[in-house]
């Protein structure tokens, strides 16, 4: 586990990160400095994901009304609860709190991300203990169904890629023709969306009827169909 001790006069305070994600636990035993620049990898779009906090109290007096929280957590972390309520720890003793939390699809991948908790005591002392997250990439390809489908008059193309690739995602007509090129260019792994406004590559609204998007990043490629109703 990761232990990082706060001392005060009175208490010590040992706050244990576990790290649960989809029932793996990754934890540490280490003292931060034994560790550094440790990162906590957390899967894609996952979900029952949790982070245990084990608090500790070594001193030889009861602590009362302790609060952890999660200040400020970033949009795509959805925490079911952000602040966990200790009523006491007894004397040389220590209680668990756990944060379950959801990794929403659109989390940016692969970079770090630090994760800010506030342990606050009835006496006004308050600590501030920082874990450093980084969300996984997708382990494969995926495009999204459009949305809205049938659409009028935009719709939105999404996609999932493993690894950062260079995109091209372009529009047909029922007879194979191109309509228009939506997409060319350099994306990052992860969740990314594109807007198709229902216009072609002469700046002309689409008439009524059935399209396919197509996209391919080099070594991969799908398509799908759409509809645009008027």
């Amino acid at each position: 586990m990761l232990k990082i001790t706060v001392k005060t006069a009175v208490t010590t305070i040992i706050l244990l990160w576990v790290l649960i994600m989809n029932g793996y636990a990754q934890t540490y035993k280490a003292a931060p400095e034994n560790i550094p620049g440790k990162v906590w990898e957390i899967p894609f779009a996952s979900t029952g994901n949790t982070i245990s906090l084990s608090v500790q109290n070594n001193s030889s007096i009861e602590v009362k009304n302790i609060s952890v929280t999660f200040i400020n957590p970033p949009s795509w972390l959805e925490l079911k609860l952000n602040t966990v309520f200790i009523k006491n720890i007894s004397a040389n003793s220590s209680t668990d709190v756990e944060f379950v939390f959801s990794v929403n699809k659109r989390a940016p991948t692969e970079k770090d991300t630090t994760l800010s908790a506030v342990i606050s005591m009835a006496d006004g002392q308050r600590w501030t203990k920082e874990i450093r997250v980084s969300v996984g990439a997708p382990k494969d390809y995926k495009l999204y169904n459009n949305y809205p489908n049938p659409f009028n008059p935009s719709t939105k193309i999404a996609f999932e890629l493993p690894g950062a690739s260079h995109v091209k995602l372009v529009i047909y007509d029922v007879v194979g023709r191109e309509v228009a090129q939506i997409a060319d260019g350099e994306y990052p792994s992860g969740y990314s969306e594109v807007m198709w406004n229902g216009i072609n590559g002469n700046g002309e609204h689409v008439s009524s009827g059935i399209y396919f998007y197509r996209i391919s990043t080099g070594n991969w490629n799908n398509v799908m169909k759409m509809m645009m109703v008027k």
